[in-house]
């Protein structure tokens, strides 16, 4: 599932989009996504719309602007070009934009979708390009493109907050709005697995956010995803875990992934085994050379937003559970991390993960 998606928040517009990119197989190309690896394995050669790898799909057309493209790459490529330029020159508007966007080649039109947000002096306006559009109570305008559009858009008034692991403490407007998107998160992995969907195929790349910071548009950056399993039987939930963490951060435009994959032991009474990677991309429409990459640091696991996403085996389906913990230390409560003889380890508060669990049997035990 692939998508870019534009809402409105209290006073803060946001742009979130996934960083999965596909396009009709390629001869001998083979796709490399941080959460999977190679892609081969689950794309069989000649599959339609075959996953080719991960791209930054939300893009900063100056402190003014953010827009997020879906479909063809090199379309997009071209349209986002010529945006740039133009915003070079001059502040973007909403009539330039919108003139522009409604006088694309016939031949780029039904091939690429575009979303974002324009500051136009005090006031923000929200525009999109062959997007699904709907009305939220939480969010007011909403526009969604690429495969995950329909379910964006259908899902946008069960997002909420998230539940948070920051007891007494009151969300800021930009807190809330960064917490709104990571439970949509939630919510998008849930109507993928109930279609049959592989998480590990389609969470792959992870999702960025960007939104109005200070004094412009900026992408949120210092984010953790950390995976569970539970399953609940007979009123009672068996919680194991955590299985992967892919965090994410930003070095200038360059987005950081960092990833732990853990898989059992060989032996029931063994430590899980620990497998870590990490990968570079570009920003979009640019490269990054392999000695700029290689000098790049890559961030630590720690995160000022760190989310907790169960998936939980129901008798008869799966549903999908988070709960987000805050720590503007970058010093999460509900899980550490720590480096040893060139090795990452981790270690989970047992206080948290009890209360992780009870909180799913409070909300599915009945299921």
């Amino acid at each position: 599932m692939t998508l870019i998606a534009a809402v409105g928040l209290d006073t803060y517009p946001v742009v979130f989009g996934d960083l999965l990119i596909s396009r009709p197989a390629q001869p001998g190309a083979v796709p490399n996504i941080a959460l999977v690896g190679e892609g081969t394995n689950f794309f069989p050669a000649g599959s339609e719309g075959p996953i080719l790898g991960v791209n930054q799909k939300v893009v900063l057309l100056g402190d003014h602007c953010v827009i997020a493209w879906a479909g063809n790459i090199e379309y997009a490529r071209t349209v986002i070009t010529e945006l740039r330029a133009m915003a070079s020159n001059a502040p973007l508007s909403l009539p330039i934009i919108e003139t522009y966007l409604s006088q694309l080649d016939p031949t780029v039109r039904d091939e690429v979708s575009f979303i974002g947000w324009v500051k136009d002096g005090e006031l923000f306006h929200q525009f999109w390009y062959r997007a699904a559009i709907a009305k939220s109570e939480m969010f007011g305008q909403v526009s969604a493109g690429g495969s995950g559009a329909t379910d964006f858009v259908t899902l946008a008034s069960e997002i909420s907050g998230g539940t948070w692991n920051a007891p007494g403490r009151v969300l800021t407007g930009l807190e809330r709005a960064i917490s709104s998107m990571l439970s949509a998160t939630s919510l998008l992995l849930q109507a993928e697995l109930s279609s049959q969907s592989s998480v590990l195929h389609y969470f792959g790349g992870g999702y960025e956010i960007a939104t109005f910071i200070g004094d412009k548009f900026a992408k949120v950056g210092d984010i953790a995803f950390v995976f569970w399993m539970a399953h609940v039987t007979d009123g009672q939930v068996a919680l194991s875990g955590p299985w992967f963490v892919l965090k994410q951060d930003y070095a200038g435009e360059s987005l950081l992934l960092h990833l732990l994959l853990m898989r059992p032991g060989e032996m029931d009474t063994d430590p899980p085994i620990v497998e870590e990677h990490q990968q570079v991309i570009s920003p979009f429409g640019g490269t990054v050379d392999a000695a700029h990459s290689t000098g790049i640091f890559c961030p630590g696991l720690e995160a000022t937003f760190t989310c907790h996403v169960a998936l939980v085996h129901l008798p008869k389906s799966i549903a999908v559970f988070n709960r987000i913990d805050y720590s503007e230390s970058r010093a999460p409560m509900s899980i550490r991390f720590s480096l040893e003889a060139s090795r990452i380890s981790f270690e989970v508060n047992p206080q948290f993960a009890e209360e992780l669990t009870q909180s799913i049997r409070a909300v599915f035990a009945d299921s």
